[in-house]
C-alpha cells in the first residue's frame, strides 16, 4: 500500500482559494475539491496497476521456471528409460551386466587393475588416459591414447569406432568414470572405468 502525502501549500494552490472581492466562490471551491479527489484516484488506480504488473510478471517468471524444470525432469526421466532399455538389451545379447550399471542405469562398468590388465593389457588395446599432460610427464599405461578430459568434446573424432573395448582412466578413478559417462550418452560403446586410477594398473607404463 503505497501512503500519499500532500503538502498544505499543494492543496491550497489546487483548490483556488482567494479572498480577494469579499470571499471565494463555493461553487467553484466545490469543483476544485472533486478535481483534486479525482486525481488522487487516478494516482491510486495508477500505483494499483504498476502493482499489479510488477506481480503478473513475477508469476510469469516463476512459471517459466517451472516449466524449465519440469522439461528438465522430462529429459532426465527419458534418458534414464533409455538406459534402462540398452542395458536390458545387452542382457538378452548375453553380456554379464553388474548390480551396479542395472541400480544406477550404467552404461559403462568398473574394473579393477588386475582385470583391467588382463582385458587391456595386450598391444593394440584401446586405453584412453583422461589426465592432465603435467601428470601424464609422471608415466602413462603403454599405448594410451592422450586425450585430456577438457579435451574429450573437442577430440571426439580421435577416440576407436571398431567396438572393441575402451579403458579409460585418470588418477584416481573419478574423472574417467565421468568421462565414461559422457561417453556412454554419446553412444561409445564398451566403456571401462580403471577404479584406482593410474596407481591401480598393474601392466607395464611408459612416457608420453
Amino acid at each position: 500500500m503505497h501512503m500519499i502525502t500532500l503538502h498544505p501549500a499543494f492543496l491550497l494552490d489546487t483548490l483556488n482559494i482567494t479572498t480577494q472581492g469579499g470571499g471565494g466562490d463555493d461553487m467553484g471551491l466545490l469543483l476544485d475539491i472533486f478535481s483534486l479527489a479525482g486525481w488522487i484516484l487516478m494516482l491510486f488506480l495508477v500505483l494499483r496497476d504498476r502493482d499489479k504488473l510488477k506481480q503478473a510478471k513475477a508469476d510469469a517468471e516463476a512459471a517459466k521456471d517451472q516449466a524449465r524444470r519440469a522439461n528438465n525432469a522430462k529429459d532426465e526421466l527419458a534418458a534414464e528409460v533409455g538406459n534402462l532399455r540398452e542395458l536390458l538389451a545387452r542382457s538378452v545379447e548375453g553380456e554379464t551386466l553388474t548390480r551396479e550399471m542395472i541400480m544406477d542405469g550404467q552404461l559403462w562398468r568398473d574394473i579393477d587393475g588386475q582385470t583391467a590388465l588382463e582385458l587391456f593389457g595386450n598391444a593394440g588395446a584401446h586405453i584412453i588416459d583422461v589426465r592432465t599432460p603435467s601428470e601424464m610427464a609422471a608415466g602413462v599405461i603403454k599405448g594410451s591414447l592422450l586425450i585430456p578430459m577438457d579435451e574429450i568434446g573437442q577430440r571426439s573424432d580421435e577416440l576407436p569406432t571398431d567396438g572393441k573395448p575402451i579403458l579409460v582412466y585418470c588418477a584416481a578413478g573419478g574423472r574417467s568414470a565421468a568421462v565414461c559417462e559422457h561417453l556412454s550418452q554419446e553412444g561409445v560403446p564398451g566403456l571401462h572405468n580403471l577404479e584406482g586410477g593410474f596407481a591401480a594398473w598393474r601392466g607395464p607404463t611408459g612416457t608420453p
